[in-house]
């Protein structure tokens, strides 16, 4: 140990005499908001030389220099598999960038061996760093804001609740924060459908909450031995703990509750020629309004209801839900053309108890759909004088 540790500082010695920068592991990040990446320095030209005439592959390329996870033994971590990147020499080293963002806070091991040469079985001594991406400030603490629907008065079969916060909250047994209280102080005995992979959208900050849907819809077993969720007639509120916590270990702002009353099931199917729409004057900017005979889903009206010209361009515009989910406006990015325009809505389309364009979720006989029927969107024509 004490000769290997000679011939180390003997190196970086030798390499500070003749100027030469010693081989070293760093983090390197990017002002411009691009993932932070790893770059080992130091190498000799020669060695440098070497690896380009090798033309290491994906499979070698690790054996000299790899990232992995840090924490554990350190044989363990020698063992451990490599973050997947690619691999790039510069003048005087190697840069890595990882394949994934490496993550804020979490501990990254480098492992590089300056002598490595695929022809040798030895790769002789190695140089070790751990590095860490620092971790941004924590913004502000979550809060939710908002619930749909957001109507106070809901069909007893309503199939889900959408549940929107302002950050990352924490996953996992997300349904311990929530509870649904009847108005005689009743607390519903497991209203939701309680899914290991919770329905959390893309960017992290909505959770779709299903009732059990074996309870919603009539003339099942669930429902039959445990009883409706929601009862015509009666008062719910729907709670959401404050001790939820965010990312960062911190409670909400604050909990959250929504009451509202249970009304008779809604078994129409979406009927677009029911809407009711205020067309806008040609050279305006004035938003299409549209009016709905009842509430729609709010998270499907924001990407499968939009508008097209009368060549079958698509609109550009912000088209914005309001109203508890029944009243659409849609603003054009310029000025709308004179002639006849067409409000399209895709046919998965669906009410807040599920029923889809021209089909019932309470269907008995569900006839079969051709397959050009079933993903022709639904056009209703307005004209722009």
């Amino acid at each position: 140990m004490r000769h290997l540790l000679g011939t180390l500082l003997g190196l970086v010695f030798s390499l500070a005499l003749q100027g030469v920068e010693p081989p070293s592991i760093k983090l390197v990040e990017s002002k411009s908001g691009a993932p932070a990446a790893i770059e080992a320095t130091g190498l000799s030209k020669e060695t440098i030389a070497r690896l380009k005439n090798a033309k290491l592959d994906a499979k070698q390329w690790p054996e000299m220099f790899r990232v992995v996870v840090a924490g554990g033994k350190p044989e363990e971590v020698l063992n451990r598999l490599p973050v997947a990147g690619t691999y790039t020499l510069t003048d005087s080293g190697i840069r890595f960038e990882p394949q994934f963002p490496l993550v804020p806070g979490l501990e990254y091991h480098a492992i590089l061996y300056p002598d490595y040469n695929p022809t040798h079985t030895s790769k002789g001594d190695r140089i070790e760093a751990t590095l860490t991406v620092p971790k941004p400030p924590p913004g502000p603490r979550v809060s939710i804001t908002g619930v749909y629907p957001s109507g106070n008065r809901l069909p007893e079969n309503t199939l889900r609740f959408y549940i929107h916060f302002s950050g990352d909250v924490a996953r996992g047994d997300v349904y311990r924060h929530l509870k649904l209280i009847r108005d005689d102080g009743i607390e519903v005995k497991s209203p939701f459908l309680e899914l290991d992979e919770e329905l959390w959208s893309a960017k992290g900050t909505r959770l779709t909450v299903l009732f059990h849907p074996g309870r919603v819809k009539r003339e099942l077993v669930p429902r039959e031995e445990e009883g409706p969720i929601l009862e015509e007639g009666r008062r719910y509120t729907l709670t959401i703990s404050d001790k939820w916590k965010d990312t960062e270990g911190r409670p909400l702002v604050s909990g959250f509750s929504k009451t509202f009353t249970a009304g008779p099931p809604d078994d129409q199917a979406v009927d677009p020629m029911a809407w009711a729409l205020v067309a806008p004057r040609a050279g305006s900017d004035s938003p299409l309004l549209i009016r709905l005979p009842k509430a729609l889903d709010n998270a499907l009206l924001g990407r499968l209801v939009w508008v097209e010209d009368e060549s079958g361009k698509k609109v550009p515009g912000t088209l914005t839900v309001g109203g508890g989910e029944r009243v659409l406006t849609f603003a054009p990015s310029g000025r709308w053309m004179k002639g006849e325009h067409y409000l399209v809505v895709d046919p998965r389309l669906e009410d807040v108890c599920g029923n889809r364009v021209g089909e019932p979720f309470e269907m008995e006989n569900v006839k079969p759909i051709k397959e050009d029927e079933e993903s022709k969107p639904f056009q209703r024509p307005f004209m722009v004088r």
